[in-house]
């Protein structure tokens, strides 16, 4: 079902009609008969007011429909009710509904409701409506242009030639996995994988030294499903696509693993004759009990038919305690306790250690080769587990489940006087933790091979730009598992695997190279220059901020693309989405004071950094570099400017220079994006996500800020 219906404040309007918004914010991106029937209009006179608006050059590409969809819905949710939302974008509820849950969960990046809004229908603008629309129309003009590099175009034409080359022989043990750059995150098998997973992109992974690209699966697609057998329909024509991907994989010496979190909850009302198997209930949802000996031998029988047919694929990675609900105790990290009173007395650890142990049966009768790793994310105490809980789960676990351990997850630091407990992931803060070296220690302890999850590329600390140019922080993260005996590696989630410099330093550190060696061999007669360049952005990298409020809700993210309005909002930050003005949710657990001065210190010395690199000689590698840089910087300074303003607006009248000063220089950084996003087309993307804006959002945080 789709997220329920609630009263939100409205966003501040930057055109004299809220159907010129709709043509706005859509045009280009979804094709004019779908804008039109949205409106309520002809196509002639969409196209009009596009013109109108100062986009009569603007050409339709469908890409944005097949691949940035999630842009689509993020930029109308608080535009456009349920159903002209999906006449735009042509989805039926059970589309829509499908999307929001498994891309990556993006009902909870949209607040988990969808904000009232009325029907929007065109209506011919009055001739005030009509002067005030040119005077929007001069601005669009001068800020909007033909890109250089089209959206979408993420890859050189030419091939990765400049990617740095590593000796195959010295890359042969362990595993280096990755997300792939713009893989799928939802229903992923039913995309033609020659769109996302090139040639030329699998032999730059290849030439780095990546032998595992990890996706998304959902097992009740990829094979039969009792319980709701709709739900796998198609599933073998997924298989079929799977098959595809593991062979084009294997060319490059590649592994294919699938990411599971099962087994996956149903809506409440769709048990039927199933009935007693609800277990925990959360929201419309309800798990299938673990306890019952039925969800079990659904969970082993179709994993074991899945890995039959597809025969070579190279691992699964698990999940057992996260955002969805699966087992009867998956969800107490969220500080709830189950509903299933068969469960109520279960520990967590042993639902958690048992699935995978299924899991491991399958691979097992299977009769294939498969891998079979158990990310230990949330096995902490932040999340209800004591050690005690972590030693238990692990000693549980069958012996030839590998271990894989979130780096940095637990660690405990000090950021300008405060204390910190690292959830999640982080390159500023390299691990790893006291805890996942317990976690390291005890999988040693009972026979277990040992995997480490870190972000090499990049992070959400700054997830617009394909990697970050910190590379001295990804090398200290390396030397520290190294030194605790840790060598493979998960090397990035949903973000941060586009084949990157960071990951040939993962390649380098491999093959025993110091940083030295790493940064001359790659940046040749630039390294040195480069190399202090770099150090002076760690050095302010190591600034940031973090906890999981400022990492998850802060304006980072959409950057410049976030809108500011004139009174306060009153609506809630959300997961790496919508920051409105509520600033308080997103300093947590620093005084705002703090949390400024900090990012005054990270961008004095990033800033000092991305100088020192300007005096590099111009090539490919440090003109990339250079790129990668300022636009990280331009959404770090966003947060910095967007928590001043939502603090000062508090009152306006006292702080009305200050502010005035903040919206000039947001327009100037705004301005600056702008020009970056026509440049670089990798610029504000990331799989799970789409695009988090494009230029159209950021021409219309322009005369937003021109309001303002």
């Amino acid at each position: 079902m789709l997220p329920q219906l609630v009263k939100k404040k409205a966003q501040d309007r930057q055109f004299p009609c809220l159907w010129q918004t709709v043509i706005f914010r859509n045009y280009g991106f979804v094709s004019v008969d779908k804008i039109a029937k949205t409106l309520g209009c002809d196509e002639k006179t969409v196209e009009t007011e596009a013109a109108r608006l100062g986009l009569a050059e603007v050409e339709y590409d469908k890409k944005w429909e097949e691949s940035g969809y999630q842009t689509i819905i993020r930029h109308n949710w608080y535009l456009l009710n349920y159903p002209q939302l999906m006449t735009l974008l042509g989805y039926s509820e059970a589309k829509l509904d499908f999307i929001l849950k498994e891309e990556d969960f993006l009902f909870v990046k949209l607040g988990f409701e969808k904000p009232e809004c009325a029907e929007i229908r065109y209506a011919p603008l009055t001739d005030e409506q009509i002067k005030e629309t040119e005077n929007i129309a001069a601005k669009v003009k001068k800020y909007w242009r033909k890109p250089e590099v089209k959206p979408f175009d993420f890859f050189p034409k030419t091939g990765f030639s400049d990617i740095q080359k590593v000796d195959p022989e010295q890359q042969k043990e362990g595993l280096r996995l990755v997300h792939g750059y713009i893989s799928p995150c939802g229903d992923a098998f039913m995309v033609d994988s020659d769109t996302y997973l090139t040639d030329e992109l699998l032999k730059a992974y290849q030439a780095q030294g990546i032998n595992g690209i990890w996706m998304h699966g959902l097992l009740s697609s990829l094979s039969y499903y009792p319980f709701k057998p709709s739900l796998s329909e198609g599933f073998e024509a997924r298989r079929a696509e799977i098959k595809r991907v593991i062979e084009k994989c294997k060319k490059y010496g590649i592994k294919l693993f699938l990411y599971f979190n099962e087994p996956r909850c149903l809506p409440t009302v769709d048990f039927g004759k199933y009935a007693y198997l609800k277990g925990d209930t959360e929201n419309l949802d309800s798990s299938l009990c673990f306890s019952h000996k039925e969800t079990r031998e659904y969970l082993y029988t179709a994993m074991k038919d899945l890995l039959v047919d597809l025969g070579e694929l190279g691992g699964i990675m698990t999940i057992t305690m996260s955002e969805n609900l699966t087992h009867c105790q998956s969800r107490i990290h969220s500080g709830r306790k189950t509903l299933c009173p068969v469960c109520k007395e279960v520990p967590a650890w042993k639902f958690a250690s048992q699935v995978n142990n299924v899991i491991m049966k399958a691979i097992r009768d299977s009769g294939t080769q498969t891998q079979l790793l158990a990310n230990l994310w949330s096995w902490s105490p932040q999340m209800g587990f004591t050690e005690a809980d972590l030693r238990a789960g692990i000693e549980n676990l069958d012996r030839e489940i590998g271990v894989l351990c979130v780096s940095e997850f637990d660690l405990l630091f000090k950021k300008g006087g405060v204390d910190v407990r690292l959830i999640d992931y982080s390159i500023s803060n390299p691990g790893p933790s006291e805890y996942t070296k317990l976690g390291f220690s005890i999988a040693r302890e009972y026979g277990h091979k040992v995997y480490a999850k870190i972000q090499a590329c990049n992070s959400w600390e700054c997830s617009c730009v394909p990697y970050l140019p910190v590379f001295d922080l990804v090398k200290q993260h390396l030397d520290n598992l190294s030194a605790v005996g840790v060598n493979d590696y998960m090397l990035s989630w949903t973000l941060g695997g586009y084949p990157a410099p960071n990951l040939g330093l993962v390649a380098a550190h491999k093959a025993g190279k110091s940083l030295d060696q790493w940064y001359g061999e790659y940046y040749g007669e630039n390294a040195e220059i480069v190399h202090k360049g770099v150090k002076k952005i760690c050095e302010g990298f190591v600034n940031y901020p973090f906890a999981i409020e400022p990492l998850y809700n802060s304006p980072k993210t959409l950057g410049p693309a976030n809108l500011w309005s004139r009174e306060r909002e009153y609506n809630t930050s959300t997961m790496t989405c919508y920051a409105f003005d509520d600033f308080e949710s997103w300093l947590n657990p620093y005084p705002y004071e703090i949390y400024v001065s900090l990012f005054e210190k990270l961008l004095e010395d990033w800033g000092e950094g991305i100088e020192i690199l300007k005096t590099a000689k111009p090539t490919p590698k440090t003109d990339e570099l250079l790129l990668m840089a300022e636009a990280a910087y331009i959404h770090l300074e966003a947060d910095w400017l967007q928590t001043r303003y939502s603090y000062l607006k508090r009152d306006w009248s006292a702080n009305e220079a200050e502010i005035k000063e903040i919206v000039a220089r947001a327009k100037a950084s705004t301005e600056k994006l702008i020009g970056l996003v026509y440049k670089d087309a990798r610029v504000g993307f990331e799989a799970a996500n789409h695009y988090f804006y494009n230029d159209r959002n950021l021409i219309e945080k322009i005369l937003n800020l021109d309001n303002l």
